[in-house]
């Protein structure tokens, strides 16, 4: 998506507006919309108001007490969990944003423990950001809120600390402990550029005290940016196809299928599952003996990884596994008529292959079998619809580029906002 170009010294608010007006054009008649807090949701807010004053029927459900104030005020409908357990789209403004994953930091406007009860209930989160807020890790150029009970605050402090937060208190323009909503304080953390954010969500989320942080991982699609040149759209890796995605990242042994996976699974904060771990014991002995595995060998290990990847489809999760996948015939038991179910294909020339496979050390897997496994290799036909990444790059810059091909290819759009 785009609009008209803005002059080189459009000032910020004027690309918030821009970016708000872009988002609230995905708001349908009968949709129950989440009203996020700060001044680009303000932006939104005004936007929904004129649009319902136009004769489109919506209800708003607000993430802070100012909020609902500014969408009382504005004639705006309101209404509450009570009558509304799922939120429709909620629209909401950003801190960071994440190039690639969407992942987020928010809380800056005190408001994260309701702005992400309401994400979580929305079947859509879009963000409208301008362009400085995009960084290329979360953490960049600001900390992650995270929002404690009063009680030991000092204690939740240092258990931050020991995570590696510089946490500072919070404080109101007076100079007093910030209050939230929920008559919570804040401690803003600084970790620098975070390099595994899912986890460090996961970890702050231990720490007794602790009520929620900042840290929004894998809930946005879309973002809606503006910039001097316009106004554009970026869709989550998640949204693709309309569903939670599995990725099956396919390649002969030695072509990084591991390694690529963690960096996705630490970028998206998506589980992740070994397939080598799915292998049956006497997979594994004839491997570490060096015997080529037959096609009735490799049967019961597709299927345990067709397993797990329909445990996935049933919870509408997504999810990444790794599977050699050298035939097509495999591939049709693991993915088959499976349409959440993407292939990467990780392709890379015999001689770096064998590079890596000479280097790693503790695995079943011999170098001896890589002729075995090329020999059995039938590359993704055109129809098979896979994602070929090449494998001389380091896995983060592979990672990264598949995130971003992902992204490119994802189809969500007003015309599915209500599934």
């Amino acid at each position: 998506m785009s609009a008209a170009p803005f002059s080189a010294d459009a000032n910020r608010d004027a690309l918030k507006r821009a970016a708000a007006e872009a988002a609230v054009e995905l708001v349908q008649d009968g949709m129950v919309v989440g009203l996020g807090t700060g001044s680009t949701a303000a932006f939104a807010i005004e936007a929904l108001a004129r649009r319902h004053r136009q004769g489109l029927r919506f209800l708003g459900i607000p993430t802070s007490e100012p909020t609902a104030a500014h969408a009382r005020a504005a004639g705006i409908p309101l209404t509450s969990f009570a009558e509304h357990r799922r939120i429709d789209l909620t629209i909401d403004g950003a801190d960071e944003v994440e190039r690639g994953t969407l992942n987020l930091i928010k809380g800056l406007g005190g408001a994260l423990l309701r702005e992400k009860i309401v994400a979580a209930a929305s079947r859509h989160l879009a963000i409208i950001v301008d362009g400085t807020k995009l960084v290329d890790r979360l953490g960049t150029h600001v900390p992650v809120p995270v929002e404690v009970v009063t009680f030991g605050l000092d204690a939740t402090r240092a258990a931050l600390e020991v995570l590696g937060a510089s946490a500072r208190m919070r404080l109101s323009p007076a100079g007093d402990p910030f209050v939230t909503d929920g008559g919570n304080r804040i401690l803003d953390c600084s970790f620098g550029p975070i390099a595994d954010p899912a986890r460090l969500e996961q970890r702050i989320e231990r720490i007794v005290g602790v009520i929620e942080s900042g840290l929004f991982i894998s809930r946005a699609n879309p973002v809606f940016v503006a910039d001097a040149a316009g106004v554009h759209r970026l869709d989550s890796a998640r949204a693709h196809r309309g569903r939670p995605p599995i990725l099956v990242i396919m390649g002969v042994s030695g072509a990084g299928k591991s390694a690529v996976a963690q960096e996705l699974a630490a970028r998206l904060g998506w589980p992740f599952e070994e397939g080598d771990a799915l292998h049956p014991e006497a997979n594994v002995a004839k491997m570490h003996a060096g015997i080529p595995l037959t096609d009735a060998d490799r049967k019961p290990w597709l299927e345990r990884v067709a397993a797990w990847i329909d445990d996935q489809r049933a919870k509408k999760q997504p999810g990444i596994v790794t599977c050699s996948a050298l035939k097509r015939s495999y591939r049709q038991i693991i993915i088959g008529d499976r349409p959440e179910v993407r292939l990467i294909y990780l392709r890379g020339g015999r001689d770096l292959i064998a590079q890596r496979l000479a280097g790693r050390g503790g695995h079943f897997m011999p170098a001896s079998l890589l002729q075995s496994q090329i020999n059995t290799l039938e590359e993704p036909d055109p129809d098979e619809d896979p994602l070929t990444v090449d494998v001389e790059a380091p896995a983060g810059q592979i990672a990264q580029e598949i995130i971003r091909l992902l992204g490119a290819s994802a189809t969500v759009g007003p015309s599915v906002m209500r599934a």
